[in-house]
């Protein structure tokens, strides 16, 4: 999960995740469903890579993979699940409330094939995979968004380029981390700080656009996961952040 961590905390780094193969696909488990788009998948990103620690990006987490749809107990392979299952249904719930669990929090969901292409078996392999390919491969694989400057892998490469940047490597890498705008609903925001620069991760998980008051000029927008966002001059006393909307800015 998003991790935090004190200010001026020097001691180490934490392994910030919010996939690895014991938990389910990132977009299905931190996003409603109203933000569970390319923009939603970013937005998650955005939030995470920044952070101060060791950020780890998950085989299909770069194009936004999410949950499998399971029709029945027998689809599943992970021995926890299926316990949990049994479990489930002897307190009680029934067949398709068990299954809507598992559906959920599976470790199985990060475990599905790479979904590298449109073809067959989503261009895993000519054979039978150990799980079911997930039923959305067609629009969610890595060719097709190979050829999408605006997908989500693309944002991931500009998110990690920002982040090894030689102009914003150190800020990033050893900077402070200070959560800011705390009791905004919906909102998750941080300054990664030192002493030469000051910088602002901002991202809007609500349904509806926020408006965030600034606390200091804004010099410059590092990146934004706007989709063909207008070129617009750089917000001064506000921030607006429509839905699902995440914005990196150096402030002074």
């Amino acid at each position: 999960m998003i991790t935090s961590q004190l200010e001026g905390l020097d001691a180490g780094f934490k392994a910030n995740i919010i996939e690895n193969h014991d938990e389910p696909r990132g977009v299905s488990r931190f996003l409603s469903d109203y933000a569970r788009t390319q923009a939603g998948a970013k937005m998650l990103g955005t939030v995470n890579i920044l952070l101060r620690g060791i950020p780890f990006i998950y085989q299909g987490q770069e194009i936004g993979m999410e949950n499998v749809v399971r029709n029945g107990i027998e689809e599943y392979d992970d021995i926890s699940t299926i316990d949990q299952y049994y479990l489930a249904r002897r307190a009680g719930l029934s067949d398709g409330e068990a299954l809507k669990v598992c559906n959920r929090m599976s470790r199985d969901n990060a475990r599905t094939p790479v979904q590298w292409s449109a073809g067959e078996q989503a261009g895993f392999t000519t054979g039978t995979p150990w799980l079911k390919i997930n039923e959305n491969y067609k629009r969610i694989n890595v060719e097709s968004q190979e050829q999408d400057p605006d997908s989500v892998l693309n944002y991931y490469r500009r998110l990690v380029a920002l982040r090894k940047s030689p102009e914003y490597k150190d800020v990033f890498v050893y900077g402070s981390f200070s959560p800011v705008y705390e009791d905004t609903e919906y909102v998750m925001a941080y300054y990664r700080s030192d002493k030469e620069k000051r910088i602002l991760v901002a991202a809007n998980f609500g349904r509806e656009a926020v408006l965030l008051e600034l606390d200091y000029p804004v010099k410059k927008l590092l990146l934004s996961n706007r989709e063909n966002a207008p070129d617009e001059e750089l917000p001064k006393q506000e921030l607006r952040l429509e839905s699902c909307e995440a914005a990196v800015l150096e402030v002074g």
